[in-house]
Parts: C-alpha cells; sequence; structure tokens
C-alpha cells in the first residue's frame, strides 16, 4: 500500500470515529466499555502476529512501547473517549486529528529542535485561530461541560503529534510498534474496565455491541493504527499528519447526517479555519533538506529523543 492510500484510510476512520464513539458513550456504553473494546479487541487481532514475530522484535521495541502506548495508546484514546460524553463529534475531530499538524510544528520545534517553513507557521497559526474560535464558543455555549470536553481532545491531539513525532525518530516498523501499544495498552484498559464494574457492555444490544467491536477493536483500534504507522513512514511525520485536513469537515457532516448535531456559525468558521490551516501547512514541513528532518535519530530506548 501506498503512504497516500494508507492516509486516505486513516482520513476515512479518523472521521467517522468521532461518530460512533459519541453515539455510543451517549447511549449504551460507560467510556471505559469502549476503551476495552477497542484495545481488548485490538489486542486479540495482534497476539498471532507477535507470537510469530516475538524472537525478532528487538528489546529496544518493547521498551520505545511504553511511552508510545501513552502517546497513542491507552492515554490519548481514553482521553477522546472520555471527551465525546460532553462535547460534539465534530469538536472531537477540529481539536483531535484536526491540530495535530499545529502540534507537529511546535512541539517538533520546542521537544525536537525542528525550524518550522514559514508555510508551517501560518498553518499552525489559523489552526490556534481556529481552536480559539471553538473554544470561545464552547464557553459561552448551553452546556459548560462542553469545554471539558474541548480541553481534553486538544490534549489528546497533543500526545498523538508526540507519537507522530517519536515514531520517525525511532524507526519503528507500522506494523511491529501498532501491535506492541495495543498489547500494552489491553493491559491497562481491560483491568481497568474489571476494577469500574461496569454492566452498561453486557445490558447493550446484540448489534449496539457488534458495531463497537467493529469500530474500537477493528477499525479505529487496528487498521487505523497500522495505516497510520505505514503513512508516517512513507510520508514522513509532517505530511503525514497534515493530509488529515478533510477530517474535521468530513467528520461535521457525519455527525449532522448521523448524529443530528447542527454545528453553530462560530463552530463552522472554526472548523473551516483549522482544515485550512493544515492544507497550508501540508506541502512543506520543517526548514533545512527533508532528509535531515525525518531521518531517524540514534535515542535512548525510553523518553523523547533530541536531534543532534
Amino acid at each position: 500500500m501506498s503512504g497516500y492510500a494508507a492516509a486516505v484510510v486513516v482520513v476515512l476512520i479518523f472521521a467517522s470515529y468521532p461518530v460512533a464513539t459519541r453515539a455510543g458513550v451517549t447511549g449504551s456504553f460507560a467510556p471505559q466499555d469502549l476503551v476495552m473494546l477497542r484495545f481488548g479487541v485490538g489486542a486479540l487481532l495482534f497476539l498471532p502476529y507477535l507470537a510469530l514475530q516475538f524472537r525478532a522484535i528487538r528489546r529496544d521495541a518493547w521498551l520505545r512501547g511504553i511511552p508510545l502506548t501513552l502517546f497513542q495508546g491507552a492515554g490519548m484514546a481514553a482521553l477522546v473517549i472520555i471527551g465525546l460524553q460532553f462535547a460534539p463529534a465534530n469538536h472531537a475531530a477540529a481539536l483531535g486529528p484536526g491540530v495535530v499538524p499545529a502540534w507537529v510544528a511546535l512541539l517538533g520545534l520546542l521537544v525536537f529542535s525542528r525550524r518550522p517553513s514559514a508555510r508551517m507557521i501560518v498553518g499552525a497559526a489559523l489552526c490556534a485561530i481556529g481552536v480559539i474560535t471553538l473554544a470561545a464558543w464552547s464557553a459561552t455555549a448551553a452546556h459548560p461541560d462542553v469545554l471539558t470536553g474541548d480541553a481534553m481532545f486538544l490534549a489528546a491531539s497533543a500526545l498523538g503529534a508526540l507519537y507522530v513525532l517519536q515514531l520517525r525518530n525511532w524507526g519503528i516498523g507500522a506494523l511491529q510498534s501498532a501491535a506492541i501499544v495495543t498489547i500494552y495498552s489491553a493491559l491497562i484498559a481491560v483491568p481497568w474496565h474489571l476494577w469500574s464494574a461496569s454492566g452498561a457492555l453486557w445490558h447493550a444490544t446484540p448489534f449496539e455491541l457488534l458495531w463497537q467491536v467493529l469500530w474500537q477493536g477493528v477499525l479505529i483500534g487496528c487498521i487505523a493504527l497500522v495505516a497510520l504507522n505505514h503513512a508516517i513512514a512513507r510520508l514522513g511525520p509532517e505530511r503525514a499528519s497534515a493530509l488529515v485536513a478533510l477530517v474535521p469537515a468530513l467528520s461535521a457532516i457525519l455527525g449532522l447526517l448521523f448524529l443530528g448535531e447542527i454545528p453553530s456559525n462560530a463552530e463552522i468558521a472554526a472548523i473551516l479555519a483549522i482544515s485550512a490551516g493544515v492544507s497550508i501547512g501540508a506541502s512543506r514541513g520543517y526548514g533545512g533538506s527533508p532528509a535531515a528532518s525525518s531521518a531517524p535519530v540514534k535515542t535512548p530506548a525510553c523518553g523523547l529523543s533530541r536531534p543532534g
């Protein structure tokens, strides 16, 4: 699969996922139910691969899977799923994958010492305008808890940006990293679900349960993660994260069609600003040669790397 084909798969799943999850957490499921389905089912799908490849996986890959699990695994997933209890699906898409490129630019500079290009700075500025507009609308909304959900989405997107940057630096294979992150996340999510004693999962209808198993465990928990890792490896972190420009607008349309969530004028303006920012920053990443900006760097096994 080419990097662009993998990116298209990621966009389609990322745009639909907030809608399916919002329907779940406002309906028959508790957040811990969906986190458990996401990583419990995903772990079962990845176990055969890990059993076959166990001896071939380097020790440092297992160690690096620990912070990656926070960035793209149980840590990020819990923030998004809990946040969707409070805020609509279009907010999750706009403030989640929609602002990851802005976080990539900012964190790439602050943590990884990468100098962003002028286009990337302009794109990040537009994303920031969209975020501020959306946050201002949420602060004056009829339900003030919407702002809580927005904050969780922003925190999740920051973790996602760290994952994008660090995965490229460490050079871990797409399938390998997805499997390790999912297995580690399952070790957190399944005990959390059992400890919470949520009975909602067993009161859902068979159709609802199968629907969430498909979305949480198969599509977002397995296929999307492998496709994202493949896109990062083929296209580089900046271009891969920038190709999600269509996610906020597409998710807003799906939320309108399937959830009846009608965005206000302020929300539409914010979504358009974020999408425009992502598009503008998409063509070129950091200053300097492409090789210099995306080449893997030897780093300690755990913790963030710093080139140079």
